[in-house]
């Protein structure tokens, strides 16, 4: 692979997951805790959450306020067709909200988070991405294919090298939004939340 393509590479898989609906859609439909918990699920996403978009780019989530309906600063999701305010925390009312949203709300355009990953994955064409990584589509597919091809038991994990590049932070994200794709945080043979001490600093509390 061409050096400092990671984030390109995560890229294509995404849009390869998204365009053969190979992503848990359960799982991220799942606005807020109570949601998760009714289906047996450890963790939930913001990727229905609506965000407003700005000469075609994301910029800041839209807010109940802004929707015109009650919830004063909680973020919103469209649910049944409705726009919904949400308690992410809640573990009382379970709301879910529509993947993909894009649509527009008091004169103000939005899209669902998902959406707008979506749209980024798709504006380059698999040759493009073949183009950029150096890895060929059929590649791209095949290791696509068989992450997801498991459940929940596949990870993808990722150290220093993905971001260590003018584009590192958005490579990192996109390599952990490929786990977020199969729903697979905090499941047995997913992606564990983290527990271990900076080498950097010692190892341990108390090493220099």
């Amino acid at each position: 692979m061409s050096p400092g393509a990671d984030g390109a590479l995560a890229h294509a898989m995404i849009r390869w997951i998204l365009e053969n609906e190979r992503y848990d859609a359960r799982y991220l439909a799942n606005a807020n805790r109570a949601a998760a918990a009714a289906d047996g699920e450890p963790s939930w996403t913001n990727g229905t959450y609506l965000v407003k978009v700005e000469d075609g780019r994301g910029t800041a989530l839209l807010r109940a306020s802004e929707a015109g309906i009650a919830g004063g600063d909680r973020p919103v999701v469209v649910s049944g067709g409705r726009l919904v305010a949400v308690d992410p925390d809640d573990t009382g009312r379970p709301v879910e909200g529509e993947l993909f949203v894009d649509r527009t709300v008091r004169g103000i355009r939005v899209k669902s988070a998902l959406q707008l990953l979506r749209d980024e994955a798709f504006s380059r064409s698999f040759e493009e991405y073949e183009e950029i990584t150096g890895v060929p589509t059929a590649r791209m597919a095949a290791v696509a294919r068989e992450f997801t091809s498991h459940g929940k038991r596949a990870a993808v994990e990722l150290y220093r090298g993905p971001v260590q590049h003018t584009d590192g932070f958005w490579a990192g994200a996109a390599v952990i939004v490929l786990n977020l794709l199969i729903g697979n945080p905090d499941w047995k043979g997913g992606l564990s939340r983290g527990g271990g001490h900076w080498h950097e600093f010692g190892g341990k509390p108390g090493n220099v």
